[in-house]
Formats: structure tokens, C-alpha cells, sequence
């Protein structure tokens, strides 16, 4: 069995949805995780970067389309997966990607902002509904 894995990536290009010959969904996403290292100032930088492809399926993937762009921060958990290919010059090369079981807008650096909450705020701005605001509606 492949393994899991998790983390968090930045999208590094728009989401690509597609579909197949039957009519199933696809996405595409380009996502880069980077270490952050400290030099012997004390100072963070950017360390390593890994560049991997994220693919989606099914409703989860558009869902996700409509959730992210480039420049966002998702979550994924999903399966680690490799492929072999031959370049043009003759060379194998392997490329690796996670096959997604879930994804979603990381909320770590900026609130994400779903379909359902623009719909409720109505003409009302988002910028208004603040951690002040008292809720009383909970789905649960």
C-alpha cells in the first residue's frame, strides 16, 4: 500500500479542472512545500523547496476549484504516488504527486472564505463579520 501522507502546500499555479471520457472530474493542483531554516544570525529563510503535483477526484475536486487559487495555502492528506518516464534525451526520470483523499484552503495565514458564507453576508461585507460577532445558527 502506498503511503499517507499530509501537509501543508502553496499553490504555486491556478487549479486545473478537467474532466474525463466519462464525464469524472479532475483537478490538478501544482503545490510547493519549503523548509524554513534559521542561519547563524537567528535569522528564517527559505530553505529546500519540494514542487508536487496534487491530484483531486470527483466532487472533492471541484469543490476545490472553486475554494483556491494561486497564492493560496491548502491541506492535503491524500497517498504518495511515483511515475517513471523517459525524457526526450533518453534519460529516466521519476516524478512524484500525491494522490489526494482531502484538500481544503488552509486558514493559518488568511481566513478562507466559503461559497455558503459570501451567500449568508449578502450585501454585507466581509470585512465586517469579525471574531466580535455573536453566532447562533451553529449546524450542529
Amino acid at each position: 500500500m502506498l503511503p499517507m501522507i499530509s501537509g501543508e502546500f502553496g499553490v504555486v499555479a491556478d487549479p486545473e479542472l478537467k474532466f474525463s471520457d466519462k464525464g469524472n472530474a479532475w483537478l490538478r493542483v501544482r503545490g510547493v512545500a519549503k523548509d524554513r531554516v534559521r542561519d547563524a544570525n537567528g535569522t528564517w529563510a527559505d530553505g529546500s523547496a519540494l514542487f508536487i503535483d496534487i491530484i483531486l477526484m470527483g466532487k472533492t475536486a471541484e469543490n476545490l476549484v472553486e475554494s483556491v487559487t494561486k497564492g493560496d495555502t491548502i491541506v492535503v492528506t491524500g497517498r504518495l504516488e511515483s511515475s517513471e518516464w523517459t525524457d526526450k534525451e533518453g534519460n529516466k526520470q521519476t516524478t512524484l504527486r500525491i494522490r489526494a483523499e482531502e484538500a481544503g484552503a488552509s486558514v493559518r495565514w488568511n481566513p478562507a472564505k466559503s461559497p455558503r458564507m459570501i451567500e449568508s453576508a449578502g450585501a454585507a461585507s466581509l470585512a465586517g463579520l469579525g471574531a466580535t460577532e455573536v453566532v447562533t445558527d451553529f449546524p450542529f
